[in-house]
C-alpha cells in the first residue's frame, strides 16, 4: 500500500520537476530569438487492477514540445522575404534618385548651360572667347553624361558583389539546413523531440528568406526547400549550391539559380520569391537598363542631332562642319549559345533618331522568320529574315550578316550606352559652324526690283542633301517665270509669286518683288563669314524642337527624373507597407511561440505547488510504512 502512494509521489515529484525545469527554460530564453516555448505534457500511467479495483498509479511525462504554428511560420517567413526584398529595393531607387535630384550638377542643368553657350554665340558669332566657352559646355555636358553612365554602372557593379556575398550567406545557411535535417532525423527516430534543433532549423529557413525567397515541404521529419521556380536547394542532407553566372543569350545581363553543371536553371527577376537577391536582381536586371536606356536616348539624340545641324553649316575658317560630338553607335551581341557564334552577326544603324525607343531589343530566329521583342514592354515584331533591314524599325535599320540558324538570338541596345560613348571630336572653337553655307547674291545687271528676304535651310532630313552645297543659278524669263540652273543641268519652267519660298536641295530661298526678264539670283557655298550666324541659330532652336519621342530634349529629361523620382517614391512606400505586414505576421507567430513572462511566473507557482506537494505525499508514504513497520515488529 505504502509502496505504490510512494511511487504516486514519485511520479508526481518527476513530473513536477520537468514542468518546473521547462518553464525555467522558457523563461531563461525569453529574449532568445528563434526560440519557440516549450511544454511539458503529461499523462496517467495506466494503473492495475486489484480485485476488480482500478487504482491509479501516478503520472509520466508524455513529452516536453515546443508551441509552434507551422501555418504562422510560413506566413512569417514569405513575409520576411517581400519585406526584405522592399528594404533592398528602397535603398537602391533610393541611391538612383540621389544622382538625379541634384539639380546643381544634374544632365538638365549640363544641357541648358550648352544651349545657352550656343544663344551668346547668335549674338557674336566671330568671338573666339564665345565659341571657346561653346567647346567648354560642349566638354562639360559629355562629361556629366559620361559622369551619370559611370555612376549607374558602379551600381550595377555594386549589385553584383552584393549578389555575390548573399548567394555565399545563402549556400553556407544551406549547408546548416542539410545538417540540422540529418541530426533532427536521427533524434526522432528514436522518439525524441529535439526542439532546439527545430528551432535552429526554423531560424535558418527565415535567414535564407533575408536573401531569397524560397518554399519548403517537410518529408520524414526533414524540411526540403526550394526556389521559386521550383529547383531544390535542400532535399533532406543535400544541398545545391546557388549562383550566379552571365546570361547565355545576352553577356551584358546575369542570371541567378541553381546550376545542373552546363547551365543555370534562371530564376525570373519578376517572380524570384522576393528577397536580398530578388530585389537586387531585378533592380540590375530591369530597373538599371531601364535608367540608362532613358539617358543614353538623350544623349544619342542630342548629339545626332546637334552634328547634323554642324555638317551643313561653316566654320569660321569656310570648311564644312564636322562633328561636334562622338556619335555614339548601336550595341549589339550574339548569344552565346548561338550554333553559328561568331560567323554571323548583326549590326545596326540610326534612320530616324527622333523616333528611338529607351529599351533593349532582343531578335530570335524561327527558320526563315525572325521575332524581334522591345524588352522595355515586350512589343513583339515579327517578320521574314528577308525583309529585316528593308524597312526602319524604331528609329533604326537592322541588318544580319550571314545566315543564321534556327533558335538564334541576337541582342541590340541602339541608346543604352549613349551617355557613355558621348564625346566631343573638335578642339578648337573655329570649328563650330555657325555660319550658314549658301549666300544669295542678285545679279549684278538686274533691271527688275527683287529682293531677297530669306535664305534658309529646310527642316533637316535624316540625312543631309547630297547637293546642298552646289552653286545655283535662278534665271527669270519673265516676271512670273524662272528656271533653275545646277551643274550645266536647267530645270523645266516654273511659276514666280513674290513671297512664295522657292525650293532647292534642301535650302529655301524667299524673294520680294518683281523680276525683270534676264534677271538672276545665284545660290553659292557661303565660304567663311566670321558674322554669319545662320547655322548657330538653328543649333539653338533645336532645344525646342520636339526630338526625344516627340517631346523637347528638356522635357524628355524631366521625364527622367521624374520616373526616377516615383520609383523611389513608390519603393519608399512599398517598403513601409511590407514591413508593417511582416511586423504583423511576426507578431501573431510570437503571440503562439513566443515566451510570457506573467504566463510562465503562473506556470512556476502551479507546479512548485505541485513538487511541494509531491515531497509531502513522498513523506506521508514514508510515515505510514514506518507505522506499518512498527506495527509488523511489535505483532
Amino acid at each position: 500500500m505504502s509502496s505504490g502512494l510512494l511511487s504516486i509521489g514519485a511520479s508526481a515529484l518527476d513530473a513536477a520537476y520537468t514542468a518546473l525545469r521547462t518553464t525555467g527554460n522558457n523563461i531563461a530564453n525569453v529574449n532568445t530569438p528563434g526560440y519557440s516555448r516549450q511544454l511539458a505534457s503529461f499523462t496517467t500511467q495506466i494503473e492495475p487492477g486489484i480485485g476488480g479495483m482500478y487504482l491509479g498509479n501516478g503520472v509520466s511525462v508524455q513529452d516536453v514540445s515546443r508551441v509552434y504554428s507551422s501555418f504562422l511560420g510560413q506566413q512569417t517567413n514569405l513575409t520576411q522575404a517581400i519585406s526584405s526584398a522592399a528594404d533592398t529595393t528602397a535603398t537602391l531607387t533610393g541611391q538612383v534618385n540621389s544622382l538625379f535630384a541634384n539639380t546643381s550638377t544634374s544632365l538638365g542643368a549640363a544641357t541648358d548651360s550648352f544651349f545657352s553657350s550656343i544663344q551668346s554665340l547668335n549674338n557674336l558669332p566671330g568671338s573666339a572667347a564665345n565659341r571657346q566657352v561653346v567647346l567648354s559646355s560642349a566638354q562639360q555636358m559629355s562629361a556629366q553624361f559620361n559622369d551619370f553612365a559611370a555612376q549607374l554602372n558602379q551600381m550595377s557593379t555594386s549589385a553584383d558583389q552584393q549578389m555575390g556575398q548573399e548567394i555565399a550567406t545563402v549556400n553556407t545557411t544551406l549547408g546548416q539546413i542539410a545538417s540540422l535535417n540529418d541530426q533532427i532525423a536521427l533524434a526522432t527516430a528514436s522518439g525524441g523531440s529535439p526542439n532546439s534543433l527545430l528551432d535552429q532549423r526554423d531560424s535558418a529557413i527565415q535567414t535564407l528568406n533575408k536573401s531569397i525567397g524560397v518554399t519548403t515541404n517537410t518529408s520524414a521529419g526533414a524540411i526540403n526547400v526550394y526556389l521559386a521556380n521550383g529547383q531544390p536547394l535542400v532535399v533532406g542532407d543535400k544541398t545545391y549550391a546557388l549562383t550566379m553566372g552571365a546570361d547565355p543569350t545576352n553577356a551584358q545581363s546575369i542570371v541567378v539559380g541553381t546550376s545542373n553543371g552546363t547551365a543555370i536553371a534562371a530564376l525570373d527577376p519578376n517572380n524570384s520569391g522576393g528577397g536580398t537577391i530578388g530585389a537586387l536582381l531585378q533592380f540590375r536586371t530591369q530597373t538599371l537598363p531601364s535608367i540608362e536606356n532613358q539617358v543614353g536616348r538623350l544623349a544619342v539624340v542630342m548629339a545626332s542631332k546637334i552634328n547634323a545641324v554642324q555638317n551643313q553649316g561653316r566654320d569660321l575658317n569656310g570648311n564644312a562642319g564636322a562633328n561636334i560630338f562622338t556619335t555614339p553607335a548601336i550595341s549589339t551581341s550574339s548569344a552565346s549559345t548561338n550554333t553559328d557564334a561568331g560567323t554571323v552577326s548583326i549590326s545596326g544603324s540610326y534612320s530616324d533618331v527622333t523616333q528611338l525607343q529607351a529599351s533593349d531589343y532582343q531578335l530570335s530566329v524561327q527558320g526563315s522568320n525572325y521575332t524581334l521583342t522591345r524588352l522595355s514592354d515586350n512589343t513583339i515584331r515579327t517578320g521574314t529574315l528577308a525583309s529585316l533591314s528593308s524597312a526602319p524599325i524604331d528609329g533604326m535599320t537592322l541588318t544580319l550578316s550571314g545566315t543564321p540558324a534556327n533558335g538564334d538570338i541576337f541582342n541590340i541596345s541602339p541608346v543604352r550606352y549613349g551617355a557613355q560613348d558621348l564625346g566631343v571630336s573638335i578642339t578648337q572653337g573655329a570649328q563650330i559652324a555657325a555660319a550658314s553655307p549658301l549666300q544669295a547674291t542678285l545679279g549684278a545687271s538686274n533691271a527688275g526690283s527683287l529682293a531677297v528676304s530669306n535664305l534658309a535651310l529646310q527642316p533637316l532630313p535624316a540625312g543631309l542633301n547630297a547637293n546642298i552645297n552646289s552653286t545655283v543659278s535662278i534665271n527669270f524669263t519673265s516676271p512670273t517665270q524662272y528656271t533653275t540652273t545646277t551643274g550645266g543641268v536647267t530645270s523645266a519652267a516654273q511659276t514666280y509669286t513674290a513671297g512664295t519660298p522657292i525650293n532647292v536641295n534642301g535650302w529655301t530661298l524667299t524673294l520680294n518683288g518683281t523680276p525683270a526678264n534676264g534677271d538672276s539670283v545665284l545660290v553659292s557655298p557661303s565660304g567663311s563669314g566670321s558674322g554669319d550666324n545662320r547655322n548657330s541659330l538653328l543649333m539653338s532652336q533645336l532645344q525646342q524642337q520636339l526630338l526625344v519621342n516627340g517631346a523637347t530634349l528638356d522635357n524628355a529629361y524631366a521625364t527622367v527624373v521624374g520616373n526616377v523620382g516615383s520609383l523611389a517614391a513608390t519603393a519608399k512606400t512599398d517598403q513601409t507597407s511590407k514591413n508593417a505586414i511582416f511586423q504583423n505576421a511576426t507578431a501573431a507567430e510570437s503571440s503562439v511561440s513566443g515566451v510570457n513572462l506573467d504566463e510562465e511566473a503562473a506556470r512556476l507557482m502551479q507546479f512548485q505547488q505541485q513538487y511541494q506537494a509531491a515531497a509531502k505525499m513522498i513523506q506521508t508514504a514514508d510515515t505510514v510504512f514506518n507505522s506499518i513497520l512498527q506495527v509488523a515488529g511489535g505483532a
